[in-house]
């Protein structure tokens, strides 16, 4: 079953990024959960938000994904891009939305 979600940028309620992409994420809980805690911690049903120490640590988790992983490169390109939009400012959140 494919579970797609939506993610932005929020820096005092107002969105100041938006992902290019929906991300599917049911492939996330078949990889070790010790590789990618962050992604573990993405719903497919509820939203789930990141605040910037947080998005520092996605944006690392990213880069030790499989090749082989579901996460196409555009939108592991798109999503690290608003991570470390994210990271730069601590009054940010990076905001993902379930279904």
């Amino acid at each position: 079953m494919t579970t797609v979600i939506t993610y932005r940028v929020l820096r005092f309620d107002e969105v100041v990024a938006r992902g290019g992409h929906g991300i599917d994420i049911s492939w996330i809980w078949e990889l070790d959960r010790d590789l990618i805690p962050m992604l573990w911690h993405l719903l497919a049903y509820a939203d789930t938000m990141f605040n910037s120490s947080q998005a520092a640590s996605l944006l690392t988790e990213l880069d030790r994904l499989p090749v082989s992983s579901a996460l196409v490169p555009a939108v592991r390109d798109d999503l690290k891009r608003l991570c470390e939009i994210t990271s730069r400012h601590g009054h940010s959140q990076l905001w993902f939305f379930g279904d």
